[in-house]
């Protein structure tokens, strides 16, 4: 093999590498976006919140406070006091509401403020109020991951996703040219299917060290991983529907070519003329 034949293999090889990087981190940033989407976010945070405010323990002494708040104060809507998160209410219902509507309203208007303004809305009313977590903790870079399923992460997320989506276009068309036949197919299959691979090997790592960082958490810590653990299992369920979808497409384009290679080999056989 010529030096010049031994780079146009080496420069394709290189190509599917990066087209394989490429795609991975197409699909981390994709499914990224779609977890903080509004309503996967909104739902990941109520829990978050719930966990992290032990809003069960708290919301009796919540109520008295608001209710006491709505005899005395002249403002309208009423802020819920000792509360984390700002939450107003019209001064008629704070007078009222109780057990589990006021309940279901904390955490919907706490996770609706935290998702558009983010972390910075806890910290306005009470830098204090987070518990008592190890900021080194897994659960402590957990509770700090509240803060990447926000709006303004959201937006993040799609605008990284665009771009390595264009980047993997590119590379895949590369290939696609300097490639025949079935073995295109073959490549841009193989490519995917690594890139999913990869992308599915990293996050049930991920949830593989949450799980044993559970075993030695308190009862609140367990509560924040556990919450870790089905957040990151988005990922992998997403990530095994690539990884299937790329092994198909490999293994359909990988007997086309071997089809298309038995029926290239077989000998022409021509008729017999008739002597004249």
């Amino acid at each position: 093999m010529t030096r010049r034949a031994l780079l146009h293999v080496a420069s394709r090889w290189l190509v599917a590498a990066f087209l394989a990087l490429t795609l991975a981190a197409f699909f981390l940033f994709l499914t990224a976006f779609q977890v903080s989407a509004d309503g996967t976010a909104h739902r990941i945070l109520r829990r978050g919140i719930a966990i992290t405010t032990d809003i069960d323990a708290i919301l009796p002494q919540v109520t008295n406070d608001l209710h006491a708040a709505a005899q005395t104060s002249d403002q309208d809507p009423i802020r819920v006091p000792n509360f984390p998160v700002p939450v107003e209410i019209p001064k008629d219902e704070a007078a009222r509401i109780e057990g589990e509507e006021l309940r279901q309203r904390l955490l919907d208007q706490s996770a609706d403020r935290i998702y558009d303004d983010g972390m910075s809305a806890w910290a306005q009313t009470d830098s204090k109020s987070q518990q008592n977590i190890a900021r080194f903790s897994t659960a402590g870079g957990l509770n700090r991951a509240f803060g990447l399923v926000t709006q303004k992460w959201n937006t993040i997320y799609l605008i990284a996703a665009a771009l390595f989506g264009f980047l993997s276009l590119v590379l895949a068309a590369l290939l696609w040219l300097n490639l025949k036949s079935y073995v295109r197919l073959l490549a841009l299959a193989a490519a995917t299917a690594t890139a999913a691979v990869i992308s599915l090997a990293g996050a049930v790592a991920v949830r593989f060290a949450l799980r044993t960082a559970e075993t030695e958490a308190d009862p609140f810590e367990k509560e924040l991983i556990d919450l870790g653990v089905d957040v990151v299992w988005l990922f992998i369920r997403n990530y095994l529907v690539l990884s299937l979808l790329g092994f198909a497409v490999l293994a359909v384009s990988a007997f086309f070519l071997w089809w298309d290679s038995r029926r290239a080999a077989r000998p022409v056989v021509r008729p017999v003329e008739p002597a004249a």
